[in-house]
């Protein structure tokens, strides 16, 4: 319900790909528009143990990363390895069926509701390695087990896809679940072409399930009013227009008012080499950072990928950063081909964007797109049509305001805090300009 009613669409094939609900882990869905009232129409579902979800979450916690949080972290490293290694583990490991998919018992044990089991056998442990300790080296192996995993899912994924078109004969696919925060595999389903366009929203995993049961709970109910707030809505979170700032556990910062050209002043400290956060408006739903809790940087600073993940992000250091860019400027940089709004779909980028942008490419060629309209975020959109003037590339680094293990700074003082303890250069909090 939340990934179609998020669209504002009129009708959609729904694919929702997770750990576990309550026994379902893959459900394929019908949506379509009841007068005003979202309705869908569950067509098939698998359940436990066939879960994807759970697979990514296991060899997740065996290459010594969190699952349930750390999943990104693997699908950065699967660039850096080599699939063929383990291809037929894991051709063996998730087997595709006619209506979905298997997982091999053999490998991957089923879940169990006590802590503490083994989701990885001896038997899987025997063929790829010992699990990894977070402090060891990553080495090869993690490389290449985490590219066969990402492999496999992408994999799986355009197959459901397939089978979600063919069950629904929709021509719009609507994606929710945990696995829906794979940027890489939803990209794939966007270059095969199996539909005319695809969506993701903001919130795809759990916490979105909190709007898909407020939806429900207004349809079910027989309400007719219209569904404000909820079509390709993402800033759905509390804001702090004039905060009070007192800097006195900051004794280093320094503040300055802003006049009313904010968008080019910032833009170019961007275009100097600056790295900012922006603190505006109210906090993104869900776990990207879309323009209102963001650390932005110029792509065209020699090591400012190295510098973020170093001193500011302190994360691995294959870890890639996503590009923002202009939507109307987009096909100059990357063959998407569509909107990503919410930064939800890695594409493939143009000659032009290796040639003037290579900090925004991946190792595997790709970059994890947002595009952004006048209306989706006006000051973003204003920031990147400025630094275009200056620079002739509309496109800026966009990062969560955070750094490793710490979340969005959700209010004025977590921003401060991560000013002060981070590699920021500055801090742009709502028309308050903010340095060290």
């Amino acid at each position: 319900m939340t990934a179609f009613a998020a669209s504002g669409w009129s009708e959609s094939a729904v694919l929702v790909v997770d750990s576990l609900g309550e026994r379902q882990t893959t459900t394929i869905a019908r949506g379509r528009d009841d007068g005003g009232r979202p309705v869908t129409r569950t067509m098939e579902a698998m359940y436990d143990p066939a879960s994807l979800g759970y697979v990514y979450g296991a060899v997740t916690d065996h290459l010594g990363w969190r699952r349930g949080d750390e999943e990104g972290t693997v699908m950065a490293l699967a660039a850096l390895g080599d699939p063929a290694r383990f291809r037929h583990l894991f051709a063996r490991a998730i087997r595709t069926t006619s209506t979905g998919f298997v997982v091999d018992p053999v490998c991957f044990p089923p879940r169990v509701l006590t802590s503490g089991y083994p989701r990885t056998s001896p038997c899987f442990i025997a063929e790829v390695g010992a699990p990894r300790h977070p402090d060891e080296p990553v080495g090869q192996v993690h490389q290449d087990l985490a590219a066969v995993l990402q492999e496999r899912t992408e994999h799986v994924m355009l197959h459901l896809a397939r089978r979600a078109r063919l069950l629904t004969g929709s021509r719009r696919l609507c994606v929710g679940g945990g696995v829906a925060t794979n940027c890489v595999a939803i990209g794939r389903i966007v270059e095969a072409e199996i539909f005319d366009e695809v969506f993701v929203p903001p919130a795809p995993g759990d916490a979105g399930t909190a709007i898909g049961a407020a939806v429900a709970v207004h349809a079910d109910g027989g309400g007719r009013e219209p569904l404000a707030g909820i079509a390709r809505a993402c800033y759905l979170g509390p804001s702090y227009p004039e905060p009070k700032l007192d800097l006195t556990p900051w004794p280093g910062l320094k503040l300055k008012v802003l006049g009313p050209e904010i968008a080019e002043f910032l833009a170019d400290q961007l275009a100097h080499g600056m790295i900012v956060g922006l603190f505006q408006g109210r906090v993104e739903a869900g776990p990207r950072a879309l323009g209102n809790r963001s650390i932005l940087a110029s792509p065209l600073e020699a090591g400012v990928v190295e510098r973020l993940n170093a001193t500011v992000k302190f994360r691995e250091p294959f870890r890639p950063f996503a590009p923002v860019v202009t939507a109307a400027r987009a096909g100059e940089f990357f063959t998407l081909g569509q909107g990503s709004p919410y930064m939800s779909m890695a594409s493939r980028v143009t000659d032009g964007a290796r040639e003037r942008i290579p900090a925004i490419v991946h190792a595997n060629g790709t970059a994890r797109l947002q595009t952004v309209s006048a209306d989706q975020n006006p000051f973003m959109h204003q920031v990147l049509e400025a630094f275009g003037r200056r620079t002739g590339v509309p496109v800026l680094i966009n990062t969560s305001l955070n750094v490793k293990g710490r979340p969005i700074c959700g209010t004025p003082d977590m921003a401060l805090d991560c000013l002060a303890h981070s590699g920021l250069d500055a801090l742009l909090l709502e028309g308050r300009w903010i340095t060290k």
